[in-house]
């Protein structure tokens, strides 16, 4: 299973933002760091095997950077199968549970001064839909004559998410993922939010 990054925010990114783990855009994206390449390489298979409990992704921003009140964050999983019917397509966003910190937490190091953690883990109903998305993928696999491969985009999107103050376009801003607690969290990408919407840009 091949794993390819999802569209980046457009340029209304401080409204809307997707942090992003991608192994497709390794060669084309900067940010990422060269000691998360291995860990991305596998990620799909990975997540296929994973336990939804564990899987999280933490967000290391300016602590002037703030989710607005009861905004509610979303897992969104692309599957597409490389043969066509070789398992119905997916395409799902799933709500996830936020929580902030400015300190050290769950092996995460403490973010230093004027900044914080938020940290995206998936609550049980979201887990149980992940787990039936993995289920549908091995079912498929098992079949015989199943050509395996298909195309895995994955994203978690915070909707209104404020970094609308241009004094923070070029804070920093870094992605880190957890896919299994005993291996902890890793980065996937750092940059700031100003190359963030350059990227968006060039997309559109």
């Amino acid at each position: 299973m091949k794993v390819k990054p999802m569209s980046h925010p457009t340029t209304r990114l401080l409204r809307r933002s997707l942090l992003l783990a991608s192994a497709a855009a390794l060669a084309a994206c900067g940010g990422i760091p060269l000691s998360a390449l291995p860990r991305l390489a596998q990620l799909s298979g990975q997540l296929l095997e994973a336990d939804p409990a564990q899987f999280m992704v933490a967000l290391q921003v300016d602590a002037r950077v703030v989710p607005p009140p009861g905004a509610v964050p979303q897992l969104h999983i692309r599957l597409q199968p490389k043969v066509e019917g070789a398992f119905a397509p997916v395409d799902r966003k799933l709500p996830l549970a936020m929580t902030t910190a400015a300190r050290a937490t769950l092996g995460l190091d403490a973010p230093g001064p004027g900044r914080r953690w938020l940290v995206y883990s998936l609550p049980p109903a979201t887990q149980a839909e992940l787990q039936k998305v993995q289920a549908m993928v091995k079912q498929a696999q098992a079949q015989p004559g199943y050509q395996r491969g298909g195309t895995l985009a994955l994203g978690v999107e915070q909707k209104d998410l404020a970094v609308t103050d241009p004094a923070l376009a070029r804070t920093k801003w870094s992605t880190w993922m957890q896919v299994k607690q005993s291996e902890g969290f890793f980065e996937v990408w750092n940059g700031t939010p100003e190359e963030i919407r350059r990227m968006a840009e060039t997309q559109r």
